[in-house]
């Protein structure tokens, strides 16, 4: 399989890391930034390259790892699934919902395989929650995203990652999501002053959600202060109770009974492998986390900023 990788800083690792583990090298590597493609490159045995479009020509590519900040998005996805390549995607996939729409439906057209990196859904805890859940009414799911950001190039630009909600946030409301189906509708409120050194935008929020289905939730994001178990979920039922503490501990009570399950495997390498099984296959069904499903997602979160800006209950875009 011949991989290619647009934008190979951050997260990228990550994703590279997961590839060598599985022996599966890397063909060619694009990034803005000339002399990081170029070191990535050497230590991958790959060709460098600066323009995304030159790569995609010139290498005849099975697939592609696309990690770009949300507000770099400028149809690379969109092009690498033109030229036939199956696509993974870094979250969130884009701050403009109508491009986002044009890009999910150049990868209908095109039928490729296509996957974005929310990594919590591949899971030990997650599938351990999604086999617990099958059958049980679900009517209230709560988490929170609780960190200290320090310096960053781009995280603290609102204009190019969209916020806390949008950027960090999104795996909070994206595993609600699973677990809970649609959200209908948002407000969200936020606060200034405290983390102006590190963001243009709110150092704390908290967003209420209406699910589709009745059921009620609540994301509480913060970039100031790091907190115990900062990345964490709650689900409740009649005589049910799950709490996820990301990204290995699963614990609570079901009918008087407690549970307590510790998992292996967080999610980042699961999600590698299952991408390219699902590549090797030609087989969409072994992704869990779709471009058309993380579009949802996105529009969530939009609804989100705009009840911030609005002060109002927000309904959240059909996709």
């Amino acid at each position: 399989m011949r991989i290619g990788f647009i934008g190979v800083g951050g997260i990228a690792g990550n994703y590279l890391s997961s590839l060598k583990r599985l022996n599966q090298p890397v063909a060619a590597v694009c990034d803005v930034n000339a002399e990081r493609a170029a070191q990535v490159a050497g230590e991958h045995q790959a060709a460098s390259y600066g323009d995304h479009r030159e790569m995609l020509a010139q290498e005849k590519l099975d697939a592609v790892f696309i990690g770009i900040p949300p507000g770099a998005h400028e149809g690379q996805v969109a092009d690498a699934a033109g030229w036939g390549a199956a696509v993974f995607v870094a979250k969130p996939i884009g701050l403009d919902l109508d491009a986002v729409r044009r890009t999910r439906d150049v990868i209908q057209a095109k039928g490729v395989i296509n996957q974005v990196g929310y990594m919590a859904r591949y899971s030990d805890i997650t599938e351990k929650a999604r086999e617990i859940t099958k059958d049980q009414p679900l009517g209230m799911g709560i988490g929170r995203f609780m960190c200290r950001m320090g310096a960053h190039p781009w995280w603290g630009k609102q204009a190019m990652c969209g916020g806390q909600m949008l950027e960090q946030s999104t795996h909070v409301f994206d595993l609600l999501r699973y677990f809970l189906g649609e959200v209908a509708e948002v407000q969200a409120y936020g606060h200034k002053g405290l983390g102006d050194d590190i963001a243009d935008f709110e150092d704390s929020t908290v967003c209420n959600l209406r699910f589709a289905n009745g059921a009620v939730g609540n994301v509480t994001s913060t970039c100031i202060a790091n907190a115990p178990d900062g990345f964490a979920m709650e689900l409740t039922g009649r005589d049910f109770y799950l709490r996820f503490v990301m990204d290995t501990r699963l614990q609570g009570q079901i009918n008087g009974e407690a549970l307590n399950f510790e998992g292996q495997e967080a999610g980042y390498f699961r999600q590698v492998e299952q991408f390219l099984k699902a590549v090797e296959q030609h087989d969409q069904s072994l992704v869990r986390s779709s471009y058309a499903d993380a579009a949802r997602t996105l529009a969530v979160t939009l609804a989100a900023n705009r009840s911030l800006e609005t002060g109002q209950l927000e309904k959240v875009v059909e996709v």
